[in-house]
C-alpha cells in the first residue's frame, strides 16, 4: 500500500489501573498489562472507536499486531497520515463489525482494516492474511 503511513504515538503506561474504570476494554482490570513500553514509541496503522473506548493498532512488543487502548498513549504526530480511510457504523448498520464482543462505532486505517468487517476479528485471531496486510500497511 505505497503511501500509508502511520501515526506515531509513544507510550505512556502499560497497565489497565491507568485507564479509567468506564472506558477499558471488556475484561481489563487495574492488574491487566499490555505488551507495550513506557516512553517507546509506536507507529499505529489504525483506531478503532468502540463502544467505551479508543484502541489502536500497532505491534505490540511480543511482535503482534494488536490493539491496546489508546489512553496509554500521547501523541507524537498530530496529523492522520495521507492513505487511510474511516467508516462509521451508526444507525443499521452499528455492530457490523465487533472486537472482543464490542461494537465497534467507527475506523480510521489502512483500507483492509476499514473496508473488511472482519478484519480486526482475523487480526486478533492472528490470520495469515491479515497479518500480512498489517504489515503491509507498516511497510514491513
Amino acid at each position: 500500500m505505497p503511501g500509508v503511513q502511520a501515526l506515531r504515538l509513544r507510550c505512556v503506561a502499560a497497565r489497565g489501573t491507568f485507564l479509567p474504570a468506564d472506558r477499558r476494554p471488556r475484561g481489563t482490570t487495574d492488574a491487566s498489562a499490555y505488551a507495550v513500553t513506557p516512553g517507546r514509541a509506536y507507529d499505529v496503522v489504525g483506531v478503532l472507536a468502540l463502544a467505551d473506548h479508543l484502541s489502536v493498532l500497532l505491534r505490540d512488543d511480543w511482535g503482534g499486531p494488536a490493539f491496546v487502548p489508546a489512553e496509554l498513549f500521547a501523541g507524537v504526530t498530530t496529523v492522520v497520515p495521507a492513505g487511510w480511510a474511516f467508516a462509521l457504523d451508526t444507525g443499521s448498520s452499528a455492530g457490523r463489525r465487533s472486537l472482543w464482543g464490542e461494537p465497534v462505532l467507527a475506523v480510521w486505517g489502512y483500507r483492509a482494516l476499514v473496508e473488511e468487517a472482519g478484519h480486526a476479528a482475523a487480526l486478533v485471531a492472528g490470520e495469515a492474511r491479515a497479518v500480512a496486510l498489517f504489515d503491509e500497511a507498516r511497510g514491513a
